[in-house]
């Protein structure tokens, strides 16, 4: 797996800085922590990641859905909601690359993160991962 460029948007300080430490582990780069949706749509169009992993409800009462939506309508760039608040269905009709439900495992974290690399690389119709 290539090492991908990812935005996080996070408002628990303990969770984003557990979930970037993963995925340095895994050999990716974290282009930026955010933890309001507006926080990451400019992060976005600063840095153009490979893909955002979100979560859905963000500081200040904003809507980490609706922010992953934009990102990836006027940047191109997909969302994956890392999020015990929505469900498969809910992320699969917002258009999300995927979904991973916290509490989540390293290993469900590096497989939706090998799915979403194996869409990056092909651009084919794009799948709806779940772990």
């Amino acid at each position: 797996m290539k090492q991908l460029r990812i935005a996080l948007a996070e408002d628990s300080w303990l969770a984003a800085e557990h979930l970037r430490s993963e995925l340095i582990t895994l050999g990716h780069s974290v282009v930026g922590l955010v933890s309001t949706a507006e926080e990451l749509v400019e992060l976005v169009a600063r840095t153009f990641p490979h893909l955002a992993l979100v979560d859905i409800h963000l500081a200040g009462g904003s809507d980490g859905l609706v922010a992953a939506i934009e990102i990836q309508q006027r940047f191109g760039v997909c969302a994956i909601a890392v999020t015990g608040h929505l469900s498969a269905v809910d992320a699969k009709a917002a258009s999300l690359l995927g979904l991973l439900s916290k509490p989540y495992t390293s290993a469900g974290l590096r497989a939706i993160l090998e799915g979403a690399d194996e869409w990056l690389e092909r651009g084919t119709s794009r799948p709806f991962l779940i772990r």
